[in-house]
């Protein structure tokens, strides 16, 4: 800026000077001159005076230091034919202008060194509090770690360190409690857990109990229904051969006609205890098997309840599919299902709502389900969701205990990871049993 104010104060000088000096040179009035570039020369700051022209050389100078002035030069035009007929060159001392630098250069380093002085006073100030954040910082990632508090102790420093130093410690401690009360509360929530678990597992021992029982109690009405026709004409055979004795008419081809039959119904008998012995297995291993199988075991079983009721069952085979589970719980299943839809129809027959009851099983290999569906009327709408409720039960107190399909929604969901669902059909209700693998 100083240097474009004194080139602005020396141009202005040789614009002023120039028409006069052009019209001196036109009309060779050298006294002029000299008086003119003499006038000139003793400008302050001017250390020398130089005008150059083809009849006229003149420098005006004093000895000065190079280095501390500039030159100034313009050429000088004839007015009238505005041709070049001279150079006018001034030298222009800076001392001042040195000077004032040099005062501006030692001003700026005071104050170059002051902010420096200043920086380092800072930074020695901040590197002590970043140190004092970091060790905060360092406690705190090592109490993350292992969760032993350690306070934090701070010396020396601004109050806005201890502010955050005291917020940590508050924090860790607060911390440290709540873990604390924490770990106890998981521990008593453990222990009640595990007096719940321990409650469930014996709920769920006794609803298995109960339902065993229920079962056997099928099962011994179903051995009744089964040996009830055997025993009559085990009976009425027996009668016939004692009425011949007493009588006696001894005809051996009769004698021997009535042992065989006696001898087939006592077979016939003893491999009925055979089906309940295998349905009663207590082997729990789990395999693959054929639920076809099971079905037709478990049919031959209630075959004589369901006559007597009349109830038909039909069974679609149009292939076969594959189970993974035990296949004795399998076949409870199954008991419970059958039994199920064999009371519902029971009391729609009693109600004369229908004449013939009907169970129809089919096998559907595209999913892997095998679906039992019946004619006993359904199930109101507003309970179907709870049929798999534990001791929950639409007959009397005294013909169930509600657990039947609770224990068979449990073997197929957990035992065997299927599914067990039920729906409402125009007849009945259908019950569709899946297992999503396939074997």
């Amino acid at each position: 800026m100083l240097l474009s104010s004194e080139r602005e104060k020396v141009e202005f000088l040789m614009d002023t000077l120039e028409p006069v000096i052009a019209i001196n040179l036109s009309f060779e009035q050298t006294g002029e001159l000299q008086q003119l570039l003499e006038t000139i020369y003793k400008v302050p700051n001017i250390t020398q005076v130089s005008l150059v022209s083809k009849n006229y050389n003149k420098v005006l100078s004093e000895k000065q230091d190079i280095s501390r002035q500039r030159s100034y030069k313009t050429f000088i035009n004839d007015p009238l034919t505005d041709q070049k007929i001279a150079t006018l060159t001034l030298h222009y001392s800076n001392k001042n202008l040195f000077q004032i630098e040099q005062k501006i250069k030692t001003v700026m380093f005071s104050v170059l060194a002051f902010a420096l002085v200043l920086f380092m006073f800072f930074y020695i100030i901040i590197k002590k509090e970043l140190n004092i954040l970091n060790y905060i910082s360092d406690t705190l990632k090592q109490y993350a770690q292992d969760k032993k508090l350690k306070t934090i102790v701070v010396k020396n420093t601004t109050s806005e360190i201890k502010t955050i130093a005291n917020v940590a410690n508050t924090m860790m401690q607060n911390i440290s409690s709540n873990l604390t009360e924490l770990h106890s509360f998981n521990q008593r929530l453990e222990k009640e857990v595990q007096t719940k678990v321990a409650k469930l597992q014996n709920q769920e021992k006794m609803m298995i109990h109960q339902s065993r029982q229920a079962a056997m109690g099928e099962m011994l009405e179903s051995i009744a229904h089964q040996w009830r026709q055997p025993l009559n004409i085990i009976g009425l055979a027996s009668s016939n051969l004692e009425l011949g004795n007493s009588l006696g008419i001894h005809n051996q081809q009769n004698f021997q006609e009535k042992m065989t039959i006696i001898s087939d119904n006592i077979n016939y008998m003893s491999s009925t205890i055979d089906d309940f012995r295998d349905f009663l297995n207590p082997n729990r291993e789990q395999k693959l098997f054929y639920p076809t199988d099971v079905i037709e075991e478990v049919l031959k079983i209630l075959k004589a309840q369901l006559s007597n009721n009349n109830i038909t069952v039909t069974i679609d085979r149009t292939d076969s599919i594959k189970f993974y589970g035990v296949e004795n719980e399998f076949k409870q299943v199954l008991f419970v299902l059958i039994n199920n839809s064999k009371d519902a129809i029971k009391s729609q027959e009693e109600e004369g709502l229908i004449t013939e009851g009907k169970i129809h099983l089919s096998i559907h290999v595209k999913n892997n389900s095998i679906s039992l569906c019946d004619n006993g009327g359904g199930i109101p709408q507003d309970i179907l969701n709870s049929v798999f409720d534990p001791y929950f039960t639409t007959k009397f107190a005294s013909s169930g205990t509600g657990i039947g399909l609770y224990i068979a929604k449990n073997i197929i969901t957990s035992r065997m990871q299927g599914e067990l669902n039920v729906k409402n059909t125009q007849e009945g209700c259908c019950f569709t049993i899946t297992q999503s693998q396939k074997y």
